[in-house]
């Protein structure tokens, strides 16, 4: 009963839409198409709940399993990368896996047969109405962030209209959105502008959710999205003509790690993956499986060596990092979606299915896997992302951002070596004993012609973020004795922008000044006994950074 109740609410959604996307142009604001549509995919999301989790989050490991996260850098333990592994450690009983499948293939056939709109379907006019630009999360103090984010942005000559996406409980920034944002060529995009007030009324959403919400209620039809703490180091206005977006509509960036999704996944998503077909060494999908396998086909998962996700029907490996990615919401609309829905069951199953609990656990993995789940096409930078930070006592790597690589770049890189191998078939066919992933595809077939590194896109300063009263209160870049040092120590990889200056010269000006800017985050503390002292410790940090910009510019 349940199934077929769904089906007709789909088939009957499917009718209202095409005899709507007729008047789409004549609609008024009372009588919203898009209210229409986003109530019936969030009320289609919450039919295909899946079943409810067991208390124990646990239950579902063999004992002794200790899942760990693998690397993509040489020498990490590919072993632990094997299906058997990544089965053993999250295995399903049959109540749970069928409770788990028959929602997820419910709302698949509520998106194929209700929303499989043609790109050019008047209805995304109306869902979104402008044509491309930049989105992030504020709200509380990521609308802090975003400041600086949006204001980097502008540094580096980056022209498109920007979003800040509120959450309902994150209302209150209105010197900010008012005031402040229009004249970066920015606003402020509010839940409650776009979502129908009984949908908020029964939905609360946190977290990674909101990014998902976020891509999806934004008014742009081709969008970058941004974190609030991810600062653009180049001019990003030709992003949308680029032919990594024009040929693929949806990019994503590498994690460090391998992917640890749980097999029983592609069971439960009806994905079939090819046990005797290895397709790919890691990032390496150009290369013939002949020159890195010396087996025979029929045996090259027998040997138990072959990491998982290198397998046919398998998501390519690395893991995601979704601190930015580019997406054409009309040619990936149900991927968007589907990704909503990986992320509303997201902390009860999704995220736990998609990574078993290793580094970063949560939305990264849901665009790549929505995308394979529906057959999208889509493009995740091959080069690896690196780190910049600096050396504490013991000695230990303390990392202050990481690094990823102009997309636009990486693609010209990838179309050469795929020409290369095409080329010349027949070298690159023949089994090498020595292939080695780093050597023999990322540093020799996507090896840029001048040898130059190509240029770093996005510093993603996740830890510490620029918030001038945490970093006060933890006495972030102290030394024991009360001196300072620099955290970013690669300038070079950024092309010489100091982006720590930058960042503390903003709050200064923008903070400590005689009318700082009225945020929400703040208003609390701006008549604190302790905010003369941040100040303080702000401009202090302002002039060290002064005084030491010479020499951290210093090219060797």
């Amino acid at each position: 009963m349940l199934i077929l109740r769904r089906k007709t609410a789909g088939a009957v959604l499917l009718i209202s839409l095409i005899a709507l996307s007729v008047w789409v142009f004549r609609l008024s604001s009372k009588d919203s198409l898009r209210e229409r549509i986003y109530g019936e995919i969030f009320d289609a999301i919450k039919a295909a709940k899946p079943v409810d989790p067991p208390k124990d989050r646990l239950a579902f490991r063999l004992n002794g399993c200790d899942m760990q996260g693998v690397g993509v850098n040489r020498g990490d333990q590919i072993d632990r990368a094997v299906f058997e592994n990544l089965d053993r450690c999250y295995t399903l009983t049959e109540p749970y896996f069928r409770g788990l499948q028959q929602p997820h293939m419910e709302f698949l056939e509520f998106l194929q047969e209700s929303l499989d709109f043609e790109p050019e379907s008047p209805v995304f006019d109306h869902l979104f109405p402008r044509e491309e630009g930049i989105i992030t999360v504020g709200g509380g103090r990521f609308s802090l962030l975003t400041y600086s984010m949006i204001k980097v942005l502008r540094e580096h000559n980056t022209t498109l209209p920007v979003e800040v996406i509120i959450p309902p409980q994150d209302e209150g920034d209105n010197d900010y959105c008012n005031n402040v944002l229009p004249a970066l060529n920015a606003k402020c995009v509010y839940f409650r502008d776009v979502l129908p007030k009984s949908l908020l009324k029964d939905w609360k959403f946190e977290r990674y959710q909101i990014k998902a919400v976020a891509l999806l209620i934004s008014s742009f039809k081709k969008v970058l999205y941004i974190d609030a703490d991810n600062f653009p180091l180049k001019n990003l206005d030709g992003i949308f003509e680029s032919n990594v977006f024009e040929e693929n509509g949806l990019v994503l960036w590498p994690d460090l790690w391998r992917r640890m999704t749980a097999p029983v996944f592609y069971r439960i998503a009806n994905v079939e993956v090819d046990f005797l077909k290895r397709v790919r060494s890691l990032g390496d999908d150009v290369s013939p499986p002949s020159r890195y396998s010396a087996f025979a086909p029929d045996e090259m998962y027998n040997k138990k060596s072959v990491p998982f996700h290198d397998l046919l029907g398998t998501v390519p490996d690395s893991a995601s990092e979704s601190g930015q990615l580019l997406v054409d919401k009309t040619r990936h609309f149900q991927t968007l979606l589907l990704a909503l829905y990986y992320n509303v069951y997201g902390p009860e199953w999704y995220y736990s299915l998609f990574s078993q609990g290793t580094a970063g656990e949560g939305d990264k993995e849901t665009f790549a896997v929505a995308a394979h789940v529906l057959r999208r096409k889509y493009y995740q930078v091959k080069t690896k992302l690196s780190f910049d930070g600096y050396w504490t006592k013991g000695p230990s790597f303390h990392g202050v951002a990481l690094l990823q690589y102009d997309c636009v770049n990486d693609y010209e890189l990838y179309q050469k070596a795929k020409e290369t191998v095409k080329r010349e078939k027949k070298k690159y066919s023949l089994y090498d004993p020595n292939y080695d992933s780093e050597l023999s595809f990322y540093k020799s077939l996507m090896r840029p012609t001048s040898d130059v590194p190509i240029d770093v896109m996005f510093a993603h300063a996740s830890f510490h973020k620029f918030d001038p009263w945490g970093l006060y209160k933890e006495g972030v870049y102290l030394n024991e004795d009360g001196t300072q040092f620099r955290s970013f120590l690669s300038l070079q990889k950024l092309n010489w922008f100091d982006i720590e200056l930058f960042n503390f010269r903003l709050l200064d000006q923008s903070l400590c000044g005689k009318s700082p800017i009225d945020f929400k985050y703040l208003r609390d503390k701006y008549n604190d006994p302790e905010w003369p002292r941040m100040c303080k410790y702000v401009k202090d940090r302002v002039s060290y950074l002064e005084d030491s910009h010479d020499e951290a510019i210093k090219k060797p």
